[in-house]
């Protein structure tokens, strides 16, 4: 290899690391955090320094840096010791790779092939998901809910309804060219992803976030008749799910009877432990973890207290931002917030929460309506990128509203599976359309 082939030998190597990264994903977050790491080093010893210098100032490529600085700053004002505040800053770590992303010329034939990794990876837990399904008394011992293989369920039907929607987009475009076989295999695809998340474990925020990819996809088909293609067959899930699926029918009635749950245990003693299953959010980092937060699951008597939860979660919050609206209670606040109301307004599960379950309060707990404001004009920076119509815009439109959506019941972006993604996919995306943009101009 001589010194000329160093560039291009580091760009196939940065390009089989995203490809990597991207397959590791739905899958395992210790492959996620190594392909993840030798993909930024790579990235980073290829980047264009002009092209870098053009996307910080734009505000989809410093927004995310501005938010990250914040919650850097905000160990100075937390109320934990310095070295416990610390460890809250991974979470958000993953935003500097927004900008770094947007700064690499990714092609769309690269950007197909980085999504492909990521689509095989959910396939062969699809594939899995459905065979415990139709093959229950199987050697799904290793599971970690009933029809989940890795991660959790809200994970799992987040990505499955991404890769649902980029397939149909994709059906679409093979219709148009005449390949009628590649259509009819890439839709009988996305209606799995799609069955999947209704019928085999629903999760409430999973089934939210489908429903409104179902929507933004409904405004991209053209024509009354592609959108009834579309429309009947989610409708028919969604009815088999209501009308015949004993597990969606639990997990919907659950929404009520959790709110009543909830409200009964600020009155009795709280739970000794929390049921050992799943917890139904990834911890928020992976190196090194805080204390996870109480598992939103059911309880041995059939009940579960998600919905209670996550109300008493966001109420608690109202009282603790207006005790510092600005700038929060600093970086790795939260558990100590919930913890000194333990002795009054008791945790529906006995023990403080490190998570309100919100995206927006888990910034502004920490760094204040200010980092709120930053996160909000992060969130609509990068909507703005994605305006287009191309398939690059389009599956852009996506991520980012799943990301708001999912933000709204869970911490999405500083959770380590749901966060990379946003941040992989928003950056890859942002690239392609941008590059499209020079090209154009």
């Amino acid at each position: 290899m001589t010194r000329a082939d160093l560039p291009r030998n580091l760009a196939t190597a940065r390009h089989i690391a995203a490809i990597g990264t991207a397959f590791a994903l739905p899958l395992s977050t210790s492959a996620q955090a190594i392909t993840v790491s030798i993909f930024a080093i790579l990235a980073l010893l290829t980047v264009d320094q002009a092209r870098l210098n053009a996307t910080m100032r734009t505000a989809a490529g410093w927004l995310p840096v501005a938010l990250f600085a914040l919650i850097l700053v905000g160990v100075l004002w937390s109320v934990q010791p310095l070295g416990a505040a610390i460890r809250w800053i991974g979470p958000y770590s993953k935003l500097l790779l927004v900008p770094l992303l947007l700064a690499t010329a990714f092609t769309p034939k690269q950007a197909l092939q980085i999504g492909g990794g990521f689509l095989a990876a959910c396939t062969i837990l699809l594939a899995l998901s459905w065979t415990s399904f139709i093959w229950p008394s199987g050697p799904w011992g290793w599971f970690k809910l009933p029809g989940v293989p890795v991660k959790d369920n809200a994970v799992q039907s987040g990505n499955f309804a991404l890769c649902a929607f980029g397939l149909v987009l994709g059906a679409f475009q093979l219709w148009r060219n005449g390949n009628r076989r590649g259509t009819a295999a890439m839709s009988v695809l996305a209606l799995l992803f799609f069955a999947d998340v209704f019928l085999i474990y629903l999760s409430k925020t999973g089934a939210i976030m489908a429903a409104a990819l179902l929507a933004l996809l409904l405004l991209h088909v053209e024509g009354w008749k592609s959108r009834m293609v579309v429309a009947v067959p989610a409708v028919i899930v969604i009815a088999i799910a209501l009308l015949a699926s004993a597990p969606a029918q639990r997990r919907l009635a659950e929404i009520s009877t959790d709110i009543n749950a909830g409200s009964r245990s600020s009155s009795v003693a709280p739970p000794v432990a929390p049921p050992a299953v799943a917890p139904s959010t990834e911890p928020t980092t992976a190196l090194p973890a805080p204390a996870p937060a109480p598992a939103i699951v059911p309880d041995s008597g059939g009940e579960t207290l998600s919905t209670g939860a996550r109300l008493d979660f966001w109420s608690k919050a109202v009282g603790f931002v207006k005790q510092a609206p600005l700038f929060g209670h600093g970086t790795g606040s939260i558990k100590p917030l919930y913890q000194s109301l333990e002795a009054t307004k008791p945790s529906p599960y006995g023990e403080a929460t490190p998570d309100p379950h919100n995206q927006f309060l888990h910034v502004v707990l920490q760094v204040g309506l200010v980092g709120g404001a930053l996160l909000l004009a992060m969130w609509l920076a990068h909507a703005r990128l994605f305006t287009g119509r191309d398939l690059a815009s389009v599956l852009g439109q996506a991520v980012v509203l799943q990301n708001v959506i999912g933000g709204l019941f869970n911490s999405h972006l500083s959770a380590v599976t749901q966060g990379m993604l946003y941040c992989l996919a928003v950056g890859l995306l942002g690239a392609v359309v941008r590059s499209a943009q020079r090209q154009t101009a």
